[in-house]
């Protein structure tokens, strides 16, 4: 067979690929934390929940595959199909959970940081919820929407189910939200940002590491095209499309909350660079041939305020082991 007769390659080198690489941030993001000693918080409990939802999904490609996923329906046992369809509904499900907990994860990042911004706290829960409502509806719907529910994955079993494309049309809403939401929540930091007493090229540091959400709602967007193949009649070959991007939604989404914690990991290499080469140093200065030279660095934490005794008056350290001078609300 010809790449164009079967999607088999595709399917699984895409989501264990994702995977990996979401994996490999997600364990930077964590060893970052631990090793600055700050713990971990609830934001980092959900993204991982997200990527073992994420790993679910491939599992269940992987074990699809064998049964006919990736091929034209008219290659595939007839007997494979409702089983197929089975997996699908569980492969659905996992890959919803991911994308929803991942942008959860975030939305909570930044309700810890902006938590002095009233109006962000609003916005930040209200878009949690309804998102979650909207997705996680998404995923009960492909289970309930046909009687008997073996139904839903067994097309030929007598019974009945909602109205042909209902769930087609509420997958694509709910897509479409969970992208906007993405977005908005890329450049909401901005403006906190902007507000802080730094100079303008660590703002724009600051906002631009936070704001790597963009690229998940771009995933999201063509995931979100990519829905209308639920109702292909070819669905094992057609619906690679959607298993690929809606692995490609969580993997990015994880990979860009993780991110601005590993500003910590930078952090050290170039400490460890300038105690080389210029000699001894602490965090904040490292020495040259011309005297001392002052640094500051600005990194976005999660973490809650530390206590009394434990830093400075006027500095606090999440948990990501970030510093944000004349930044109260970190």
């Amino acid at each position: 067979m010809t790449s164009s007769d079967n999607q088999v390659l595709r399917v699984l080198l895409s989501s264990w690929v994702f995977t990996g690489l979401s994996a490999l941030f997600l364990g930077l993001r964590i060893g970052c934390k631990l090793r600055s000693r700050r713990g971990l918080w609830l934001d980092d409990h959900i993204l991982t929940a997200s990527w073992f939802a994420l790993l679910g999904s491939t599992i269940i490609t992987s074990v699809s595959v064998p049964l006919g996923l990736g091929q034209h329906v008219g290659n595939v046992p007839v007997q494979n199909l409702a089983q197929i369809g089975l997996f699908g509904n569980i492969n659905g499900t996992f890959s919803i959970l991911a994308a929803a907990w991942s942008k959860t994860s975030f939305a909570l990042t930044l309700l810890r940081v902006m938590s002095q911004e009233k109006w962000a706290r609003y916005f930040l829960w209200f878009a949690m919820i309804s998102m979650n409502i909207f997705m996680l509806g998404n995923a009960l719907f492909q289970w309930i929407k046909c009687w008997p529910i073996s139904k839903t994955w067994d097309v030929l079993e007598p019974g009945t189910c909602w109205p042909a494309g209902f769930q087609t049309r509420w997958g694509i809403f709910a897509g479409s939200y969970s992208a906007l939401i993405d977005i908005i929540l890329a450049f909401l930091p901005w403006k906190f940002v902007w507000s802080l007493q730094m100079k303008t090229k660590e703002k724009v540091g600051v906002a631009l590491a936070m704001s790597l959400g963009v690229f998940a709602g771009i995933t999201s967007i063509f995931k979100t095209l990519t829905i209308p193949t639920l109702e292909s009649a070819d669905f094992p070959f057609n619906i690679c499309d959607l298993i690929v991007w809606g692995a490609a939604e969580s993997a990015v989404t994880i990979i860009a909350v993780s991110i601005p914690v590993l500003r910590i990991l930078v952090k050290e290499v170039k400490m460890t660079i300038r105690q080389k080469y210029y000699g001894g140093t602490t965090d904040d200065t490292f020495q040259t041939q011309k005297g001392i030279v002052r640094t500051r660095t600005f990194i976005v934490s999660s973490g809650p305020k530390t206590t009394s005794g434990q830093e400075g008056t006027d500095t606090w350290k999440g948990e990501d082991g970030i510093s944000l001078n004349s930044l109260s609300t970190v």
